[in-house]
């Protein structure tokens, strides 16, 4: 029973981790500021950077907040299958928050649990379970990118609005593919960083108990 416990919180730990990953990628604007130089988007796009920076800020206020705003850019035009895309965006993104306020939940529980039964083996599973879940995600993205994006989208919408008309939405001009990869390999950097770390703590408690 205690194994199957330690497996459950183990799992929910991981799983908090890489929720709280992705909403801090989400909400890391310096990233996209950075690829904004980097992407030449100011050339690609013809706006100033002040207009596109103004932009994206509106966009990840609009999808990270709970109030059910109509999507209105700045100064922007969207189509009206854009702007359900952009609901269904924020509708995901709230459904990851609620993900990480459940997983929190039960990881303190579990971290409170196991600190009184003196166990400690649950960081060295949730390591493990940090680097292979990610490790599972990257392969197809790594031999393919296009197609795992492509594929991404198909699993998480039950529409093509995803798929946009630079005229129609020109929002899309402003979000390069490559910012995505960006997102996506600071995100594994991340879990990767945090995997690490954890291991390092389960080790030295590892150590300390042996002496």
């Amino acid at each position: 029973m205690k194994k199957i416990i330690n497996i459950i919180f183990s799992l929910c730990f991981s799983i908090l981790i890489i929720t709280g990953v992705i909403k801090f990628t989400v909400g890391f604007k310096p990233l996209y500021y950075y690829d904004v130089d980097k992407l030449n988007i100011v050339e690609l796009t013809n706006m100033s950077k002040e207009d596109i920076k103004l932009n994206y800020d509106y966009l990840i206020e609009y999808i990270t907040s709970k109030k059910e705003n109509d999507f209105e850019m700045p100064t922007l035009t969207s189509s009206k299958e854009g702007k359900i895309h952009f609901e269904e965006v924020r509708e995901i993104y709230q459904n990851v928050n609620k993900i990480f306020n459940v997983c929190l939940i039960i990881s303190v529980l579990g971290i409170v649990y196991n600190i009184r039964n003196k166990n400690i083996r649950f960081l060295n599973l949730t390591s493990i379970l940090l680097i292979i879940m990610p490790v599972a995600l990257v392969i197809p993205i790594v031999i393919d990118f296009d197609s795992s994006f492509v594929v991404f989208h198909k699993l998480l919408f039950d529409n093509d609005y995803w798929i946009f008309d630079p005229i129609l939405d020109p929002v899309i001009k402003i979000l390069p593919a490559e910012f995505f990869m960006n997102s996506g390999l600071m995100i594994l950097g991340l879990i990767l960083a945090s995997s690490i770390i954890i291991q390092g703590i389960y080790r030295l408690l590892k150590r300390k108990r042996e002496q």
